[in-house]
């Protein structure tokens, strides 16, 4: 954001973009020129993956998310708290849940479940406690943090989020559990709400 205008532009020389490039990366439909900067109707493009609060069934949209149909929540927060995710798309922001500390809830989606030999989504069911895992051993990614259930890996924590969840193992206590199952056959996903709290009353204290 920029003089109270929103620009929009690629981080192409990051190692980031250079792996979703090969991971068939092109471009998001609205912004297709890699290398050019875009400020005119930014805001107003990822706000149109928001349903028209005069939907008759926006109510049932927030139930979703887990908000209350009353709740008063500005189309920005919504957006962030959706990830401006839509049911017929892969697309979706990312909170790294930066700076945040206990207690907080969460609602995330699980990584890489389609790549789990052991698990399918049979044995899976909504209420499910889940735990996190911290994985420093993984060759990978250091930061990993993998998602079980019923001692079996149903996935992983985002990677832009693995970090927040490697601090708040070392610091508080996780409590969560699959909140959605939803997606379909090919690309079947689970949502997962949590809480972030602190362990006993001395971390209140501190």
């Amino acid at each position: 954001m920029e003089n109270n205008s929103y620009k929009f532009h690629y981080l192409e020389n990051t190692t980031d973009f250079t792996k979703a490039r090969e991971e068939g990366f092109v471009c998001y439909p609205a912004f297709p020129k890699l290398d050019q900067d875009y400020n005119v109707g930014v805001l107003e493009t990822f706000l149109s993956r928001i349903p028209p609060r005069k939907r008759g069934d926006f109510n049932k949209y927030l139930e979703q998310w887990r908000l209350a149909p009353d709740v008063d929540i500005p189309d920005f927060a919504l957006l962030g708290h959706t990830g401006a995710k839509l049911p017929n798309d892969g697309f979706s922001l990312i909170n790294p849940f930066d700076y945040t500390d206990a207690p907080f809830e969460f609602y995330i989606e699980v990584a890489g479940f389609r790549y789990q030999k052991n698990i399918n989504l049979d044995d899976i069911s909504v209420d499910m406690a889940v735990n996190f895992i911290a994985e420093p051993d993984n060759s990978f990614d250091p930061q990993a943090v993998k998602i079980e259930t019923l001692g079996r890996i149903i996935g992983y924590v985002n990677k832009i989020q693995s970090p927040a969840f490697t601090r708040w193992l070392e610091h508080y206590s996780i409590t969560a559990c699959i909140e959605r199952l939803n997606g379909t056959e090919d690309r079947p996903l689970i949502y997962i709400y949590g809480r972030v709290q602190f362990e006993n009353e001395q971390q209140i204290a501190a």
